[in-house]
């Protein structure tokens, strides 16, 4: 069982895009006002093992519509993902 599928299979919307080779970003937008951002990416070893760096940004909605847009940019160029079971 895949994550994208126990995700959609959840009523989670996913969506899937090739117009980047790698899609880097690391971003949390929460309640358009907070941002938390940077290389950190949410595993075991970026946890205990790597040297990562991550920036939350509180009360501010100016920088989240800014990151809100980003990301509104790249789901629209996604496709909907369909549970494959």
């Amino acid at each position: 069982m895949t994550l994208t599928n126990i995700l959609v299979n959840a009523g989670v919307k996913v969506r899937l895009t090739d117009a980047y080779k790698i899609h880097h970003d690391k971003v949390i937008i929460i309640d358009r006002s907070t941002v938390e951002t940077g290389s950190f990416n949410f595993t075991k070893a970026a946890e205990y093992s790597n040297s990562e760096n991550a920036l939350v940004l509180n009360d501010m909605p100016q920088v989240a519509s800014v990151y809100l847009e980003h990301w509104q940019s790249r789901w629209e160029t996604g496709r909907d993902w369909k549970s494959t079971y």
